[in-house]
């Protein structure tokens, strides 16, 4: 998000300009972003595919902007927490996760200032041996005539230079097409689609201020799409009000299930899934299923969640437009929300 995105460096920046119009020293502040800076580039500057990634910025009340809504969720398949600045950022991870297809997110993901190798680059189901580097941020800045942040940056030995400032992403999916090869595509979230050509949208401002801050935005969001498309990842501009609030705490309720473990022996709970499946096709509410099994073989909560487990890996063709609700009969699937919203997992060649 940008009013996320970039929110932590316009603060920093902000306090420098205060400290320094009121006694000519930043110095503190400047080292924070210094420091910001190094910080990014050691989480990410020597990721490798098969080693552990580290997005930007931590959802942690020490990193994240003030303010945000910061969730950190753990994914069974990816086996990893993933870190979410918003709320719209979690409901989106969310939804990703909810796609098979997925096999990994990069979230708060460093655009890299200079040229840099693919994301893909090196990773195991690759079948290219060398996929197109993506262009630095500071060259598609100066194409599309925006001028990138720099620090005045401090070495060990006391000699000052001025760097270019990383900005950052939200959402770099990773996915399987139909021939088993991995592909990304880049999501860039909001909560409305209107702020995607704004800035600061909560403050007063003069019509002069608007037009500059939407300029900004407009050309912030080219330099990310940009960025990406020299590589050929397709980027996407995705906000919390395209989904339905069913859909959105459908995804919620969902998601806080699918990593629960069961107790029971397997071939158990693959009988239970069977009958749930029945119940499902007659109409009958499942969770009555749920009742039965548990008086029977204790534990009824893990029965439960796994009625819930089965509609999350899409066993179950449940209506995901609608709220789901296991004593009453579940509606049947009209429109696959994956089919709906599947343009979003698209890539140049999709």
């Amino acid at each position: 998000m940008l009013e996320r995105d970039d929110l932590s460096l316009y603060r920093l920046i902000s306090k420098v300009m205060a400290c320094r119009a009121a006694n000519g020293n930043g110095s503190s502040e400047m080292n924070n972003l210094q420091q910001k800076y190094d910080e990014m580039v050691s989480r990410q500057g020597s990721f490798k595919w098969g080693g552990i990634y580290t997005p930007c910025t931590l959802a942690v009340p020490k990193e994240a902007p003030k303010g945000s809504r910061i969730s950190r969720l753990n994914s069974r398949s990816l086996g990893r927490t993933i870190h979410a600045l918003s709320t719209p950022e979690r409901v989106f991870v969310q939804f990703a996760l909810y796609n098979p297809a997925l096999i990994d997110i990069h979230e708060q993901k460093m655009l890299s200032p200079v040229p840099t190798v693919h994301p893909l680059r090196g990773h195991p189901l690759a079948t290219e041996s060398f996929p197109p580097p993506l262009s630095g941020t500071l060259a598609v800045a100066k194409a599309i005539g925006l001028e990138h942040y720099t620090i005045v940056y401090e070495y060990p030995n006391g000699e000052r230079k001025r760097k270019p400032f990383p900005y950052q992403g939200d959402l770099l999916l990773y996915l399987i097409d139909n021939s088993g090869s991995p592909f990304a595509v880049n999501w860039s979230v909001k909560d409305i689609a209107e702020a995607f050509s704004e800035r600061r949208s909560k403050k007063a401002k003069t019509p002069a201020q608007q037009k500059k801050d939407r300029d900004y935005a407009n050309m912030r969001a080219q330099l990310e799409a940009e960025y990406y498309a020299s590589g050929g990842i397709r980027t996407y501009q995705v906000s919390l009000d395209m989904l339905d609030t069913a859909v959105i705490a459908n995804l919620d309720l969902l998601f806080g299930m699918h990593g629960l473990q069961s107790t029971h022996e397997t071939q158990l709970m693959d009988d239970f899934s069977a009958a749930v499946q029945c119940a499902y096709l007659e109409g009958v509410p499942v969770a009555q299923t749920a009742i039965a099994y548990g008086s029977r073989w204790g534990c009824r909560d893990q029965f439960i969640a796994r009625i819930y487990q089965d509609i999350w890996s899409r066993k179950l063709a449940v209506d995901m437009f609608k709220p789901i609700l296991i004593d009453h009969p579940l509606n049947y699937e009209e429109k696959d929300l994956l089919v709906s919203f599947g343009d979003l997992f698209e890539g140049f060649s999709g």
